[in-house]
């Protein structure tokens, strides 16, 4: 028997009765603590976000039904009132005139309304092909872009036609002029969608699908690579972005007719730019034609990003790479809190850092450890106690949590204590506050001919993919990094 999958209007909707109550119970209390207060006043912001999302989806839910209600009509499209005088809306396929929806006037707000609920029923069309959490992420893109540029890509190459393209292109060697009339018009509207958004080079190449396209349907599987499952993700369509950010306001007791203290903020202007990286992939022309490498494309691609970005998240330096999370901590020195003794990991140490954590990010944000795995399960050795107040759930392979934060295992970081330098083996902090910055959109070209060392064909082929992804810390002061040295 299967279950019937809830609809995205009753998950929001329960997720906002849930804030709703969570609100209720703390405005009930008669002397709340500084920090019920503080986290009512966000319940207020989280219930007015989650209301108008859920708004949104009803809309949303509401268009579609119409949609296929109207497929069902006789006639092939409607203009729907109100949409823009010539953006026609297609009755049952979100994938009709795509010219249009390639040539559409992103400054009109009826236009970009339309691509989006169009986008929305592609993604909820495409279910057999993503999972849950895939389709919620396609979902939240396309209703958090206000300028249409991401509902626009999706359409373009989400539709059978594309995809169908797409698996012709990986069969014989990149070259257009093979592909059916619906193929190769689909290829087109795309190959222009790519050029106007600056996703070419000198080499060329096409846009994967979006159902293929890890930039679009990130995976959180593995724990290797946990950066994603708790940090802020920002998807653009441009090549720079743009945050403001802020410590805070510092309150003040103020005596009777005294002169207030200027307590405005300082606002810092953090800007992270998507660095440009790359998978190869090489086979004979043999294996490239008989291996069913279009099926398997999407998956291969998707490990190899997230293994390399795994590392950078962690530690890389910024040069030409996202900037780990651990590299701009340690930069900081406020941040860092060393270990009691040299060179010696130990229980007190753990303690330290959650107790050097701000309790603005310990209490009402939303603290996560990072660890190598090696120094996990050292941390493990040190709760003689079997889970009762330091690990949670100690017999599993790997606790939930730790002094009631959730612990992540993250490869790239120290995993050994070596002599005489530093160890970054600990990690706690509000991951909010670490920014990974997608550039939409994953080009292949094809490299048809592989050369050896003397300069002479091996009979060989190639696959060359690249994409954009920046990272960076926004606020240090919502990590504590321990240092063993």
């Amino acid at each position: 028997m299967t279950t019937k999958r809830k609809k995205k209007s009753e998950r929001l909707n329960e997720g906002l009765e849930a804030l709703r109550s969570e609100l209720f119970e703390l405005e009930e209390l008669e002397e709340p603590t500084d920090e019920q207060v503080t986290r009512a006043r966000e319940l207020l912001t989280e219930v007015d976000t989650a209301q108008e999302a859920y708004d949104e989806q009803l809309e949303h839910e509401r268009r579609v039904e119409a949609v296929r209600a109207a497929a069902h009509a006789p006639g092939g499209q409607e203009r729907t009132p109100g949409e823009g005088p010539e953006f026609m809306r297609s009755r049952g396929n979100p994938y009709e005139e795509l010219d249009r929806v390639r040539g559409a006037n992103l400054n009109e707000r009826a236009t970009i309304g339309d691509l989006r609920s169009r986008a929305l029923y592609a993604v909820e069309l495409a279910g057999e092909q993503l999972t849950e959490d895939q389709q919620e992420r396609a979902e939240h893109l396309v209703r958090g872009d206000r300028r249409g540029r991401i509902a626009q890509h999706l359409l373009l190459t989400g539709s059978d036609d594309y995809q169908r393209a797409f698996e012709a292109l990986l069969a014989n060697a990149g070259n257009p002029a093979l592909l059916e009339d619906d193929e190769y018009q689909a290829y087109k509207l795309a190959e222009a969608h790519r050029r106007a958004m600056t996703l070419t080079d000198a080499a060329g190449g096409f846009l994967v699908p979006f159902t293929l396209d890890p930039t679009i349907i990130l995976t959180n599987a593995g724990s290797a690579n946990p950066f994603r499952q708790v940090s802020t993700i920002k998807t653009i369509t441009t090549d720079t972005w743009n945050g403001v950010s802020s410590a805070g306001v510092t309150a003040s007791w103020l005596a009777e007719s005294n002169e207030v203290s200027d307590n405005s903020p300082t606002f810092g202007q953090p800007s992270i730019k998507p660095e440009k990286a790359s998978a190869w992939v090489q086979g004979s022309f043999e294996v490239l034609a008989d291996s069913g490498f279009a099926a398997e494309v999407g998956p291969l691609l998707a490990d190899a990003k997230d293994r390399l970005e795994a590392a950078a998240f962690a530690t890389g330096d910024g040069s030409g790479k996202p900037k780990g999370v651990v590299t701009a901590v340690a930069a900081v020195g406020g941040s860092v809190v060393a270990s009691a003794t040299t060179d010696t990991y130990a229980v007190a140490d753990v303690y330290a850092v959650e107790q050097a954590l701000p309790p603005r990010h310990r209490l009402t944000g939303s603290p996560s450890w990072m660890a190598n795995k090696a120094i996990i399960n050292k941390t493990r050795q040190f709760d003689t106690a079997g889970g009762s107040s330091f690990w949670a759930n100690l017999g599993m392979g790997q606790p939930e949590q730790l002094l009631g934060a959730p612990i992540y295992e993250a490869s790239a970081m120290d995993g050994a204590i070596d002599a005489s330098q530093n160890n970054y083996a600990l990690l706690l902090g509000d991951f909010r506050n670490y920014y990974i910055v997608d550039r939409v959109g994953m080009t292949m070209v094809y490299e048809p001919l592989v050369k050896g060392a003397s300069g002479r064909p091996t009979g060989e082929a190639g696959w060359f993919a690249y994409w954009r992804v920046g990272a960076d810390v926004v606020n240090a002061d919502a990590f504590r990094l321990l240092n063993v040295t």
